[in-house]
């Protein structure tokens, strides 16, 4: 059996060890994710690697996946959608160093906190939902196929001028 998972990370003493961290979390248990999803199914896993780079900072990187249940905006049902990402941060203790990060890598403020985990794996989680939600093999809504036989309220209106 795998150790559980701590609820908080100090993400500078994890770095300096170079800590690994892998588990999920059920979309149920992630309050924000639940409130964008169609039904609260699903899990979301994780891989994190913890490190310090070339100039000290404190730096995460891994993937999330998972499997979430969404509402197509064209037709209104629902449809599963994978998802997938890459995490790659570097933890600051505040604002000032936010200049400091490198080009490839995204802040992580801590102001020198403990981060929650699921709180860490759920903001990446929602980064990686698409825009908009649409399952591939949606077809348009009838209205939309009509090859414009209708005439367009803008030529009425034109029209009335």
């Amino acid at each position: 059996m795998s150790d559980p998972l701590p609820e908080f990370i100090e993400v500078d003493r994890f770095a300096a060890k170079g800590g690994h961290l892998e588990g999920g979390y059920a979309v149920a248990g992630l309050k924000r994710l639940e409130q964008m999803v169609a039904e609260p199914a699903g899990d979301i896993r994780f891989a994190l690697n913890f490190r310090r780079d070339d100039e000290g900072r404190s730096r995460i990187s891994g993937e999330i996946q998972g499997e979430v249940v969404l509402t197509c905006q064209r037709c209104l049902r629902r449809y599963r959608q994978a998802l997938a990402g890459t995490v790659d941060l570097t933890a600051l203790a505040d604002e000032r160093r936010l200049t400091d990060i490198p080009g490839d890598s995204e802040p992580l403020l801590t102001d020198g906190q403990p981060v929650r985990l699921a709180d860490l794996v759920e903001d990446e989680a929602i980064l990686a939902l698409p825009i908009v939600a649409l399952h591939p093999q949606c077809s348009p809504p009838e209205h939309d196929r009509s090859g414009g036989s209708e005439e367009s309220p803008f030529a009425v209106l034109k029209r009335n001028r």
